[in-house]
């Protein structure tokens, strides 16, 4: 009786992992993005470190707030991004490829630049250097 009920719920829970496995894909891959990459100043409005993405909230000149994605977390570190690299109020350039739907405000950064520094997350990626 136990395992009757114990392999539909094993089986659910697989199609919701695996559901869940390509939705998770989709978002952390690039098709989302444009291949054109673009470059966004702006004044950083919130900092997020942490899974699946560190974000940013970039306020840019015109007054329009983007999010700027960053690598995963370990990726970002690796690039020297950490916590404390950015506070709200400094001002930041972001290169990268935006969100292809165009009302979407939204941006996965390949480089980002701070008055003190660069951070190459994706630098495979960086064109025009």
């Amino acid at each position: 009786m136990a395992a009757r009920r114990l392999l539909p719920n094993l089986a659910g829970g697989l199609a919701m992992t695996v559901l869940g496995a390509s939705g998770a894909a989709a978002h952390h891959g690039w098709s989302w993005a444009e291949s054109e990459q673009m470059e966004l100043r702006g004044t950083v409005r919130e900092v997020f470190i942490g899974p699946p993405h560190p974000t940013l909230r970039v306020e840019a000149a015109d007054g329009v707030l983007w999010v700027v994605e960053l690598g995963n977390p370990s990726q970002t570190r690796r690039a020297g991004f950490t916590e404390g690299s950015v506070r709200v109020g400094d001002g930041v350039t972001a290169l990268g490829n935006r969100a292809r739907e165009g009302d979407e405000k939204r941006m996965k950064a390949v480089r980002l630049r701070t008055a003190s520094r660069s951070y190459d997350i994706y630098p495979e990626r960086i064109r025009g250097d």
